[in-house]
């Protein structure tokens, strides 16, 4: 089933980032890289960056009219209604790979929901191991999990400071909050990789 949701994603990213959307796209990069700090094409965290940039650029990222990428494609495409709602309600979240489990399944925290998910069984090898925190977006697709390609790793020497800003996000109850909070995670990552020199624990600041 991952084999599906990927081809949509990658039909998504083909259609929406050339021809008449090329500037739109143009003006997402600079809104993304404002709110998550400048990195550098040679830096080795480039790539899974820009994995994040399009998860982003799909599902979070808004048109001048209000409207969402991942929105317009199922618009315009026949989807079914099953992976419709799966496209819309992507989890973005903290997680923390927990363990894998006696079913030989990677079991995720999700932090910020104070949640537990189990990605399905035999899912693509991921370059995380256990105790690692990171944001990133799991969907859940005919009652499977998948965590998406877009992650960014964090410090595992702030994980508790997380956890504890992690509880005030929750209590907001908002969206809009959660996404700030995520976001400027990415952020406080890129300013740590620029500063390695100082401990995490006074860059990750709330």
């Amino acid at each position: 089933m991952l084999e599906t949701v990927h081809h949509h994603l990658d039909k998504v990213l083909n259609l929406y980032t050339q021809g008449e959307f090329f500037e739109d796209l143009k003006q997402a990069k600079d809104t993304y890289f404002s709110l998550t700090g400048k990195l550098d094409e040679d830096k080795d965290e480039f790539e899974p960056r820009m994995n994040c940039f399009n998860d982003w650029y799909i599902f979070q990222y808004r048109h001048q009219d209000g409207s969402k990428v991942i929105e317009d494609y199922i618009r315009n495409n026949e989807l079914d209604e099953e992976l419709s709602q799966a496209l819309l309600n992507v989890n973005h979240s903290l997680f923390e790979y927990s363990k894998v489990n006696f079913r030989k399944q990677i079991v995720l925290k999700d932090v910020l929901h104070d949640e537990k998910v189990t990605l399905v069984k035999n899912h693509p090898t991921i370059s995380l191991v256990e105790g690692d925190v990171f944001t990133g977006r799991v969907i859940k697709y005919k009652g499977d999990h998948y965590l998406m390609r877009g992650v960014c790793t964090l410090p595992e020497g702030v994980k508790s400071i997380l956890k504890k800003q992690s509880k005030k996000v929750r209590k907001t109850n908002s969206f809009e909050e959660e996404l700030k909070f995520l976001l400027q995670l990415e952020n406080l990552k890129t300013k740590s990789m620029h500063y390695s020199h100082i401990d995490p624990s006074k860059i990750f600041v709330f």
